[in-house]
């Protein structure tokens, strides 16, 4: 039986001022959200989060002063992954968030 690579469902919560009610919901590799003990970790996500330099809607509101917090959902393979980010994007944006990577889903 082959391995398969695993992947973490995270979200990014802004939760302060004007951008209170800003959601993104993302897919990565485990590996790569992984601390030194092997557990995965909402702050080594945010880390490398902070280290992205492309434009995004993420780091136009960290360019503005805004702050986010990650939350691990869940570790599942590539297919559960993204039936977990479609349902909590909809989920989301029926109670009244906006996502911000709405367009990736």
């Amino acid at each position: 039986m082959a391995r398969t690579k695993q992947y973490v469902v995270y979200t990014r919560e802004f939760s302060k001022g004007r951008v209170n009610s800003k959601v993104g919901v993302f897919i990565d590799e485990a590996k790569n959200a992984m601390d030194k003990n092997g557990n995965i970790n909402g702050g080594v996500i945010k880390h490398k989060n902070l280290a992205m330099t492309r434009k995004t809607p993420t780091t136009q509101l960290l360019n503005r002063g805004y702050d986010f917090n990650v939350r691990v959902l869940a570790k599942s393979d590539l297919d559960g992954a993204k039936s977990l980010r479609d349902a909590t994007i909809g989920l989301l944006a029926s109670a009244g968030k906006t996502i911000i990577n709405y367009q990736a889903a």
